[in-house]
């Protein structure tokens, strides 16, 4: 799989490649890996808050219903 990287981030990666002595596809590696864990931590939290959306609403519910 081929990827296009703009000239600012390849500039980045370059800087960040030399400052902590790694090669240049490690850092985008590591750079995808910690992306791609932030997404699915917050698809995990957006899943859960919809959960409690949806026993907050059944909840509510159940309360009007006992006025």
């Amino acid at each position: 799989m081929e990827i296009g990287i703009s000239e600012e981030n390849k500039k980045k990666i370059e800087e960040v490649s030399k400052t902590f002595g790694l090669k240049k596809k490690d850092v985008v590696n590591r750079a995808l890996s910690l992306y791609l864990d932030s997404l699915n931590q917050f698809l995990d939290l957006k899943n859960e808050l919809k959960i409690w959306d949806s026993l907050s609403d059944e909840a509510l519910s159940n309360f009007e219903k006992r006025i």
